[in-house]
């Protein structure tokens, strides 16, 4: 189980592996060693992988696939970061998927038919995503709306904005005079690692120790484990889940930017199901659904899960109108288990 709350740092009864110290860590006994959670979502990792190279070694453990794989895991996993920060604070964002494909195609619209340079128009998409946050965590939090509402509406604004603004055709040609947008989206670096990949590590890192090490980390789990105790030590509850929102929106900048440039279009009906995708990574990894509770590192491992379930359906010759209901199966165990484990403990 992830940490069960900021209050208790100490409490080895719920740890999370990036908040502990090797001499914590030393001192635990075995039964609460197995009680971390992300020992469990590591061993479910192996396994799927291990299964997989088995049952399809000729087609899934090509560099081919793998590179794919982790690709695709990394689109989901850098916002997944960002929605880890959020659903510890006590909120979500539905509208990830139609800001992905509005942002993806603001990026096109500015470089083809407004001439900017790959950089410009991508830092423009990170800070739009930024103001999209805001406007999502000011509605939320200062107007008293849950968050599920004011995301969902977004989810439908956003999506037609991105068929507005589009014409409802994708925007093609994107960067195709600006190779350095490719060189730093779709590229493989040192001719092997495609430069997704990179850029989602890189924010696993950052996003890790912002959580685990510093003064907002511990804000964002005080926030979500007991708001009212969090504002009466002294915590500004309210500017922790919009800074938590505006992170995720950025996050969504970047991506939409990464796919812009990697597949040199911005479309209007990409990121279909994308939240799904995302919220599917995060529950996975332990992160609670209530708030106060997770880790970058089970956010990690679950985007990893996640990914390869949906690539060893494919794989296996699955219906591919099948993923959904996949994805919905493994949400719904995973919550599952997230409750039974929480009742087992008396949180």
């Amino acid at each position: 189980m992830a940490r069960a709350s900021a209050a208790q740092t100490d409490d080895l009864a719920s740890p999370t592996l990036d908040t502990l110290s090797p001499s914590a860590l030393r001192r635990m006994s075995l039964g609460q060693i197995l009680r971390i959670r992300e020992l469990g979502i590591f061993v479910a990792t192996v396994a799927i992988f291990a299964f997989l190279a088995i049952a399809r070694p000729d087609t899934f453990l090509t560099e081919f696939n793998l590179l794919n794989l982790l690709r695709s895991i990394s689109f989901i996993g850098i916002v997944a970061v960002g929605m880890t920060f959020l659903f510890i604070a006590g909120e979500l964002d539905l509208s990830v998927g139609s800001m992905y494909a509005f942002l993806a195609v603001m990026v096109g619209w500015l470089m083809v038919d407004q001439g900017w340079v790959w950089w410009a128009a991508s830092l423009g998409a990170v800070a739009l995503g930024a103001a999209i946050g805001l406007f999502n965590g000011g509605v939320t939090t200062y107007f008293r709306i849950p968050s599920f509402i004011v995301t969902l509406g977004m989810l439908s604004a956003l999506r037609g904005g991105a068929l507005v603004r589009s014409g409802g055709t994708p925007i093609t040609g994107v960067g195709g005079d600006q190779p350095d947008f490719y060189r730093f989206t779709g590229a493989q670096a040192f001719g092997v690692v495609p430069a997704p990949i990179l850029w989602f590590l890189g924010i696993v890192l950052v996003g890790g120790w912002v959580l685990a090490k510093t003064r907002f980390g511990y804000h964002v789990y005080a926030t979500g484990d007991n708001a009212r105790a969090a504002a009466n030590a002294g915590i500004r509850t309210v500017r922790v889940k919009i800074a938590c929102f505006v992170m995720t929106g950025a996050l969504v900048g970047l991506v939409g930017a990464i796919t812009a440039g990697w597949q040199r279009t911005g479309s209007p009906t990409a990121g279909n199901q994308f939240e799904l995708d995302v919220i599917a990574a995060v529950i996975i990894g332990g992160t609670n659904l209530f708030g106060g509770s997770g880790s970058i590192l089970g956010t990690f491992l679950g985007a990893a899960v996640a990914g390869m379930i949906a690539n060893g359906l494919i794989l296996l010759g699955a219906d591919i109108n099948s993923q959904p209901i996949a994805k919905g199966a493994v949400i719904i165990l995973a919550v599952l288990l997230d409750v039974s484990i929480r009742r087992r403990q008396g949180l």
